[in-house]
């Protein structure tokens, strides 16, 4: 048998045995081409991980209720409320207060609040019946000085509709409501406060002359719903009861609550629900599938 050398564009073969076909052996590339070669599979590969890694560079700080210290300064319409050790930040932990801002619109004179749930868990406050607070909260480091997160959802759940007396409220219009202004939000940089998620079973009944936003469980629903546990795993029900607000570069922000609950006499009232983080359990994100699937195929072509 004799030899020949087989070209193929500008891949330098060997020379090769003629059996019933030629048998082409690559074994190096041209500089260019090889440089072109690594260069493709660079970007790919940079373009696999910014997909991967894209979610946890814009990752929302989540708070630890579970794992603060709840404080309460008892001092009526001037309470404070602080979750200490709440999250941490670069290394260092920062607490989340809720002050109470006295109106004259609203009633509330001071109350209860704490903490509770699995996970990462929740803060709550209670609002009596018949009463309304407005509360400015506020992250601060151990020494009280301002602490601006970057990227955060703030979620608030459970709320609903209830009431224990039929016959102090036969029109059943006790419920709990939330309300905010966006430009409520302070922090270094641009600061930004928006809604990305409405609960089916709340009811937006729209802006006023005090409130851009005001939120009320739906006129039609008598029901309380379970209070939730673990923020990363709500029922649909639980979890349509909700509302999550995201913010960019946030410090402070204003939330006021409600609790028209008629007033029984019995000093009965509800809580509101706090975390920073909730869902439904998590599934994996299609960015990051699809990032590890380029990978995968990266791989795949480097070995064969």
């Amino acid at each position: 048998m004799g030899f020949r050398y087989t070209r193929h564009h500008d891949v330098v073969r060997t020379r090769t045995r003629i059996l019933s076909r030629p048998i082409i052996i690559n074994t190096a590339f041209k500089t260019g081409d090889m440089k072109h070669h690594t260069s493709t599979h660079f970007q790919l590969a940079a373009l696999a991980v910014t997909l991967i890694l894209a979610p946890a560079l814009n990752a929302q700080t989540a708070l630890n209720f579970a794992g603060s210290t709840y404080t309460n300064n008892q001092a009526g319409v001037d309470t404070v409320h602080r979750w200490a050790n709440v999250g941490d930040l670069n290394g260092n932990s920062f607490d989340l207060i809720a002050t109470h801002m006295p109106l004259d619109y609203t009633t509330y004179q001071g109350g209860g609040g704490g903490k509770q749930g699995s996970g990462t868990g929740y803060g709550h406050i209670g609002m009596p019946q018949d009463t309304a607070g407005f509360f400015e909260f506020s992250f601060v480091d151990a020494g009280n000085n301002a602490v601006t997160i970057a990227n955060l959802d703030f979620s608030i759940l459970d709320i609903d509709h209830y009431t224990g007396n039929q016959d102090l409220d036969p029109d059943n219009s006790g419920r709990e409501s939330v309300r905010w202004n966006s430009d409520s939000v302070q922090g270094e940089g641009d600061s930004t406060m928006q809604l990305v998620y409405t609960g089916g079973g709340v009811q937006n009944v729209g802006a006023n002359q005090l409130y851009e936003y005001r939120f009320k469980s739906f006129d039609n629903l008598i029901s309380q719903i379970d209070n939730p546990t673990d923020p990363n795993a709500l029922t649909q029900q639980q979890l349509d009861h909700s509302l999550k607000i995201r913010f960019t570069n946030v410090s402070s922000f204003e939330l006021r609550l409600g609790n028209s609950e008629p007033d029984a006499g019995d000093g009965g009232g509800r809580k509101f629900f706090f975390s920073g983080t909730s869902a439904l359990v998590p599934e994996p994100s299609s960015a990051m599938l699809t990032g590890l699937g380029f990978i995968f195929v990266l791989f795949r072509r480097y070995r064969g």
